[in-house]
């Protein structure tokens, strides 16, 4: 299967991505509302950046968000890239299509932002699968409180990352 990984800038992928994300928005936790994708989506599509996946029917089967930046510190340490959520649809969970999701954003980070180091991501702390999956490629260096609950806070150097990604995309 053919997949393609952009960035979404046009209106029409606008669209397209956050359909995907108000349907699989039970993804991120399961009482998240339509509202909250929406506001969440309003928050990226304004101050942070989307990419996404989609097969050669140009149907979208994941999607990734980016601030340059951290909101907490209103996004003046541009030294980090701030990875606040990525949803992959169910059937594409545990394939390379994540790992090539992650290795092009990572690329497109280093070029768009050359001053970025640092790549951090957060997941629900009670989220299992995502806190191993992120503990494969990054440290876990602290926890947080959000309005769903506390986060593990996942840190990879992104030159390291990208090196650690290239193995596994060249194979």
């Amino acid at each position: 299967m053919t997949t393609y990984c952009k960035r979404c800038v046009s209106d029409e992928a606008l669209a397209a991505v956050s359909l995907f994300a108000i349907e699989n928005r039970r993804e991120l936790h399961p009482s998240f509302g339509t509202l909250d994708m929406v506001s969440l989506l309003c928050s990226h599509i304004t101050e942070g950046h989307l990419i996404y996946i989609t097969n050669s029917d140009n149907r979208v089967l994941g999607m990734m968000t980016y601030y340059h930046g951290t909101p907490e510190k209103q996004f003046e340490d541009k030294d980090i890239a701030f990875v606040n959520f990525a949803i992959m649809a169910r059937a594409y969970r545990g394939t390379r299509l994540f790992v090539k999701g992650l290795y092009y954003m990572v690329e497109l980070i280093i070029e768009a932002h050359p001053d970025v180091q640092e790549l951090r991501f957060n997941a629900l702390s009670e989220n299992t699968y995502l806190c191993r999956l992120y503990s494969k490629f990054a440290i876990a260096r602290y926890t947080q409180e959000s309005n769903l609950g506390e986060e593990t806070v996942f840190c990879a150097k992104i030159h390291q990352l990208r090196a650690s990604l290239t193995r596994y995309i060249k194979v």
